[in-house]
């Protein structure tokens, strides 16, 4: 049997990167995955290859988010689990951040990830419990002043899902975080819109090569799966180490 198998599971911004491995992993696993995301084309393609079924919205739009949530609990039956993945960047420091900037950053990374989560409660109390599992960053964790917005927004959804699992666990539902490092090809949804990285120069952490989004999507996995039953308000970095080697070469302590 499959460690998975028949968990009912939403996942947002399921259409590229992070989001689509954790759906791929979730799907391989034996969970049963709706999955959200704002492109109907990716979001067709990876129901395809993958065997969940896509539901087009907008993490920004109430009213999308709470139709998305029906129509998974209809699909699935009920609810298990959530992954909160869901998020945009915005490249710069905090006096290059205008206030629409701001404003979407708070909107996607923030104010998302509770519209979901204040959504779904219902449907995971109704199942007897659950997981919700935030995908936050290294930089949420420790700060990153050349994406200075997004390293807040980040360590709000820490805040944020930290809170919400002390208030929920009494119901049996727990509440974790998983924070990748840089990730090959990298987060393409920006504020600017999407755009294409080439990780080819980035920095190696100790573990001597790039995170990939299958990575990301394993730890995701752990926190769905009754593994993670004794873990609340959790945050697991997934970044090879390379937050601790900054600490260790005094870059983050300068």
């Amino acid at each position: 049997m499959r460690p998975l198998e028949g968990v009912r599971t939403l996942v947002t911004g399921g259409t590229s990167g992070i989001g689509e491995a954790v759906v791929e992993r979730l799907r391989a696993d034996g969970a049963e995955v709706v999955f959200t995301g704002r492109s109907e084309e990716r979001g067709r393609a990876v129901a395809e290859r993958t065997g969940g079924v896509f539901v087009e919205a907008d993490v920004t739009d109430g009213d999308a988010v709470k139709r998305s949530v029906e129509v998974a609990v209809g699909a699935l039956g009920g609810l298990d689990a959530v992954v909160l993945n869901a998020g945009v960047l915005f490249e710069g420091s905090l006096a290059e951040t205008t206030d629409e900037a701001w404003d979407s950053i708070i909107d996607v990374n923030v104010l998302g990830p509770y519209r979901y989560a204040l959504a779904c409660l219902p449907h995971l109390r109704a199942a007897g419990g659950g997981s919700i599992v935030a995908l936050t960053s290294d930089a949420g964790v420790w700060v990153e002043t050349s994406v200075g917005a997004y390293s807040v927004s980040k360590r709000a959804l820490i805040v944020l899902a930290q809170m919400l699992g002390t208030e929920v666990g009494k119901d049996g539902i727990r509440v974790n975080l998983v924070a990748p490092g840089d990730t090959a090809p990298g987060m393409a949804t920006t504020v600017a819109g999407r755009v294409e990285r080439d990780p080819a120069g980035w920095l190696l952490p100790p573990a001597g090569r790039i995170g990939t989004a299958p990575d990301t999507a394993a730890a995701v996995a752990f926190f769905v799966s009754p593994d993670s039953s004794f873990c609340n308000g959790a945050v697991l970095l997934v970044d090879g180490g390379m937050r601790a080697d900054l600490h260790a070469t005094g870059v983050l302590n300068a």
